[in-house]
């Protein structure tokens, strides 16, 4: 087994709380990070005139969106004196942090949580829970500590 620590993050709140903790236990540990974002674009199964110049849009923004995370997370490991690699991905969130951790056989997976409720859990599904299912290694789900995640988890209930 590597000694390699995965972060899987999607630059919300919730993934800013998970970066702190793995950049702080990488460091603790001298471990190298790998910091994985997956681009996910879900688009209805029919088609109409001008959908794939917006898929292609969605597709775009979603890629710029993913690469500037891991720009983000690869400043801040080098400010905190961690090696950090990047990888950049697309698919299916859960399958592709998994994918990931089995090929590079890392030692511990960290991610956040969102920490919405059942509701939204049941619609939008987990990534936590999923990943935790089909990790081939240990997981450490960071809840939401900062405020914006609370902000935000307060502001998605409020409308329930």
């Amino acid at each position: 087994m590597s000694s390699e620590i995965l972060l899987a993050t999607d630059g919300s709140p919730s993934a800013a709380d998970a970066t702190r903790e793995a950049l702080e236990l990488a460091k603790a540990l001298d471990a190298p990070l790998v910091a994985v974002s997956v681009e996910h674009v879900t688009l209805p199964s029919y088609g109409y005139y001008g959908y794939a110049e917006i898929h292609e849009d969605l597709l775009a923004a979603e890629r710029a969106h993913v690469l500037g995370v891991l720009a983000e997370t690869s400043r801040l490991a080098e400010d905190a004196g961690v090696e950090c690699e990047t990888v950049a991905c697309s698919g299916a969130v859960v399958d592709e942090i998994c994918r990931i951790a089995r090929e590079r056989d890392v030692r511990l997976i960290v991610l956040g949580a969102h920490g919405w409720g059942a509701f939204h859990r049941f619609v939008f599904g987990s990534v936590s829970t999923g990943v935790m299912h089909d990790a081939p290694c240990p997981v450490l789900v960071v809840p939401g500590n900062s405020p914006a995640t609370h902000e935000r988890v307060h502001a998605d209930t409020a409308s329930i």
